[in-house]
């Protein structure tokens, strides 16, 4: 499911002194044993986490946003 070497666009959620909110960063994955993945600094993070809610590599967003197609002008 993760790649050693790939960056990914995580989102979890966070618990705050105000209540619970999303988290979102982009990181590399280092190192991976089982469920916990190491990122480049330093944070481990427990992908089996109620938590955790998804990550998505960056080749995919970048290959996604590559295939929008410009918007055209009409007249109406």
């Amino acid at each position: 499911m993760f790649d050693i070497g790939t960056g990914y666009r995580f989102v979890m959620i966070e618990g705050t002194s105000e209540g619970w909110g999303g988290l979102t960063f982009i990181e590399k994955v280092i190192d991976i044993d089982g469920p916990l993945l190491k990122l480049e600094s330093g944070r481990i993070i427990n992908s089996h986490s109620s938590l955790f809610v998804t990550a998505t590599p960056m080749t995919m967003l970048a290959s996604a946003s590559s295939m929008e197609e410009p918007a055209s002008d009409v007249v109406a």
